[in-house]
């Protein structure tokens, strides 16, 4: 009987940092453990104080390796932020003379040539994506190994991110004790775990909503075809509710999780919150339509956005699977609906598939 693969994964966000240790075994991920701690030292996604930041990362790894009961000294990190673009590139190559059928160095050939893009030297490749196969003109050949061919061409999606800022996650990891194993995409790790390959093949855009930044990912007939990055996040609700209600952030974020509702006329009309604004000695009573009134804009305005992102990736049609929406800013009371609203598609909260373990 094989020993299943141990993985550690690291999510650096704006608003908490998270580490997990599991076993991947044939039925799926087995969680092992997990840690989180509150982040310091990042802002929309990129890392702005490399001490702190290592400190949090250091609280979260230590949780997780008490809950887990076995050390962690390497882990596999999230990459997210308005530093990440993305492009669609096509390489071409002939098959290796003497072979009349593709091999795999044929088709890394084929990636490598798909990699050879322009890129500026302050950005770096993170991931290159293959799409889909042409082979002798026949399009849509998702496994081109072993087919008959002379020439072998590949669609890609390739996504960049920004060198000082890849280099000062990485330093952030090590200076908190840690090696990097490797790096992806954080919306493409979420999309993973919550995500059908029934879903993917039919098309789905699956939107990470965090505290700073909102990431997205769609896919269509089996692939990724669009990434993108929204500069708006949980963490803009929460502000927007401490200038409504006067009244510090870690108030107002208290106030968003536990009342906070995207939709005012969903809520009874003599339903209220009770807090103490500043400026008051005594605590007030304040409509949870209220909250509505303040939370409603911005998450039209995120869900708009998401929208814009969908709009860019080709028709709505060809997305039947709807948006799938994941992160902490994802439970939103009412926010499903008001992206269903702007989108014209379906839209859910997710959860994760194929994980076991940790009962509690």
């Amino acid at each position: 009987m094989t020993r299943p693969r141990r993985v550690f994964a690291l999510d650096l966000g704006t608003t908490k940092v998270c580490c997990a240790a599991a076993d991947l075994e044939s039925t799926g991920l087995r969680v092992l453990g997990v840690g989180e701690a509150v982040s310091r030292g990042v802002r929309k996604g990129a890392v702005i104080e490399i001490d702190r930041a290592a400190e949090a990362v250091a609280e979260a790894v230590d949780m997780a390796e008490q809950m887990a009961g076995v050390p962690i000294d390497t882990a596999i990190v999230g990459l997210a932020g308005g530093h990440i673009t993305s492009q669609n590139s096509r390489g071409v190559i002939a098959v290796a003379a003497g072979h009349r059928e593709v091999r795999d160095q044929d088709v890394h050939r084929a990636i490598e040539a798909a990699r050879a893009v322009s890129v500026p030297s302050e950005r770096r490749i993170v991931h290159v994506l293959p799409q889909q196969y042409t082979i002798d003109g026949q399009e849509g050949v998702r496994d081109a190994v072993g087919m008959a061919g002379n020439r072998l061409e590949v669609d890609a999606h390739i996504v960049t991110g920004a060198n000082t800022a890849i280099q000062n996650v990485v330093k952030v990891v090590h200076k908190a004790g840690l090696d990097v194993d490797d790096m992806v995409l954080q919306v493409l790790a979420s999309a993973e775990a919550v995500v059908s390959e029934d879903e993917i093949e039919r098309g789905v855009v699956v939107v990470d909503i965090g505290g700073g930044t909102s990431d997205v990912a769609v896919f269509s007939r089996g692939s990724i075809v669009h990434t993108g990055v929204i500069p708006v996040g949980g963490n803009h609700v929460t502000a927007d509710l401490a200038v409504g209600l006067r009244c510090d952030l870690d108030t107002a974020e208290t106030v968003k999780r536990s009342y906070g509702h995207c939709l005012q006329l969903t809520l009874p009309a003599d339903a209220e919150v009770t807090l103490t604004p500043m400026g008051y000695d005594e605590p007030v009573g304040v409509p949870q339509r209220f909250l509505a009134e303040i939370i409603g804009p911005r998450a039209r305005e995120m869900a708009s956005l998401i929208a814009a992102e969908v709009e860019r990736a080709g028709p709505a049609g060809l997305f039947p699977g709807g948006i799938v929406l994941t992160g902490g800013g994802a439970l939103l009371r009412g926010f499903a609906e008001v992206v269903q609203q702007e989108t014209d598609l379906p839209a859910r909260v997710a959860a994760p598939q194929g994980v076991h373990g940790m009962n509690d």
